[in-house]
């Protein structure tokens, strides 16, 4: 890497701001001419595709730019989840990928660190959450349900399994086995079911509601796939169903579509517009893989929150390693992981750039005590909590600055609903720039949007296959 840097400052005023350390100066102005017209031509198509009707989208898989305008899908939500809190005390999703993700995400960050040990009075009427169904590991399935029985709760549980085929392996056998033990304990299993699932006859969950409604089913959109999912019915019906005191599902959908009409606007503006974070992320990630060779990119989230670096790992990785390229990514999150992976960053191997979230509200804080002793902690006593995590997050970023480790941070300007939708659809946005900057969207030089790599993933498909047969052998032998 040339040691000669280059430090972009990117302010903004729609809640997020970007800061980058490109590899060089030379580089960075070599690949803004490189991609200049291509950029164009890129975001003339990207600004075609609001014009165009759902339907095609639907059929490019793209209909998750739409997805904050599907304002009957949320109402769906929102009435559903309205009367299930008054319904149920235990919420458990059942679910793999997308369709588990951002429902980990969301609880994660929106709700109590201990949710589940508050009374239900405490935590405004919002259930217990519980997740399963992303494993044949029968460990916790079989844990969950002798919790749920031995607490007299399984009859007060809602299952809300989540498949857009209605077909996925972990999650149809989970399902199978939370049939069984309801029928057994209570002669019957669909009151207690929510189906979110694709509206046709190729869903298996579809089908089981046809036959025998559920409690409930909610749409999985077309044109929507699972990493593209959070803000369709798959991600915010557990965000509406743990609203907590002082709130209600009306409010943290509000908060929720707030943020991503924010970063859906930021992402109409020219792609050089200093707000347009997605394009100069996806440049940034770009730049680092070309000139400086990352081969992994590092989503180094400053707080104590793991769900979100697991969401963007799949993001990223299921949509850009196509075609032999495109980096992995490495979940951190800081502190922690200065005691891990960060000697790695600075002492090994120099293949890896990184990526900062920096939350410059926590949104609770405390305060270090002083003390009279000599603690050996003078530079903190006194000091907020918050400040000191912002005190880490600059002094790791100054040393991989100082380095010349390509790093780049997206600064928000609170942990909360509205700013962590604002983030998780600018990331989007940005894997959708970054696909088509390595061409994922063409074949033989020719667009072709319905095949767009982005949006597929040919390897997951050939796993679940294989699987499926290896099961068949297995239980004919």
């Amino acid at each position: 890497m040339n040691s000669s840097v280059k430090q972009i400052e990117l302010g903004s005023n729609s809640g997020i701001s970007l800061k980058m350390l490109a590899c060089s100066e030379t580089d960075a102005q070599d690949a803004e001419e490189l991609v200049g017209t291509r950029l164009d031509n890129m975001q003339a198509l990207f600004k075609e595709e609001t014009d165009v009707p759902l339907s095609v989208l639907e059929k490019h898989l793209r209909a998750w730019t739409r997805s904050q305008q599907q304002t009957e899908h949320i109402q769906q939500v929102l009435d559903l989840s309205t009367k299930a809190r008054n319904d149920f005390s235990v919420l458990v999703t059942v679910g793999i990928g997308g369709s588990d993700l951002s429902a980990r995400v969301f609880h994660e960050i929106a709700n109590h660190p201990y949710h589940n040990l508050l009374s239900k009075s405490v935590r405004g009427g919002a259930p217990e959450v519980y997740f399963t169904g992303d494993t044949f590991d029968p460990l916790r399935i079989n844990a969950l349900l002798d919790m749920l029985k031995s607490r007299d709760l399984l009859h007060q549980t809602l299952f809300n399994v989540i498949s857009k085929s209605g077909k996925t392996g972990e999650t149809l056998a989970t399902l199978m086995i939370i049939q069984d033990t309801l029928q057994q304990e209570f002669g019957e299993w669909r009151k207690q079911i929510i189906a979110t699932t694709g509206l046709t006859d190729n869903s298996l969950l579809y089908q089981f509601n046809q036959e025998a409604p559920f409690y409930g089913i909610l749409p999985v959109p077309d044109g929507v796939g699972g990493r593209f999912s959070a803000f369709s019915p798959v991600g915010l019906f557990s965000l509406a169903m743990t609203a907590g005191v002082g709130e209600n599902p009306e409010d943290r959908i509000h908060d929720a579509v707030e943020g991503v009409e924010s970063a859906y606007k930021n992402f109409q503006l020219p792609y050089a517009h200093h707000n347009n974070t997605a394009y100069h992320l996806a440049l940034w990630l770009d730049s680092v893989e070309k000139y400086y060779g990352a081969g992994s990119i590092v989503f180094y989230n400053y707080a104590d929150n793991s769900r979100l670096g697991e969401w963007f790992v799949q993001l990223y990785t299921e949509s850009i390693q196509e075609r032999g390229s495109g980096c992995n990514v490495i979940a951190a999150k800081g502190p922690t992981s200065n005691h891990s992976i960060l000697n790695g960053i600075l002492a090994g191997p120099r293949d890896k750039a990184v990526l900062f979230v920096h939350w410059e509200d926590l949104g609770v804080d405390l305060t270090i005590p002083s003390t009279k002793e000599d603690s050996g902690l003078d530079a903190f006593e006194g000091l907020s909590m918050n400040n000191c995590q912002t005190a880490s997050y600059r002094g790791t970023e100054t040393d991989f600055t100082d380095n010349d480790i390509p790093n780049v941070t997206l600064t928000l300007p609170k942990r909360d609903i509205s700013n962590l939708c604002l983030l998780m659809r600018t990331l989007m946005d940005t894997v959708a720039v970054k696909g088509r900057l390595q061409e994922l969207h063409l074949t033989d030089g020719v667009a072709k949007l319905a095949d767009e790599l982005t949006y597929h993933q040919s390897a997951v498909e050939g796993y679940k296959k294989r699987t499926e047969e290896i099961a068949g052998e297995m239980k004919r032998e």
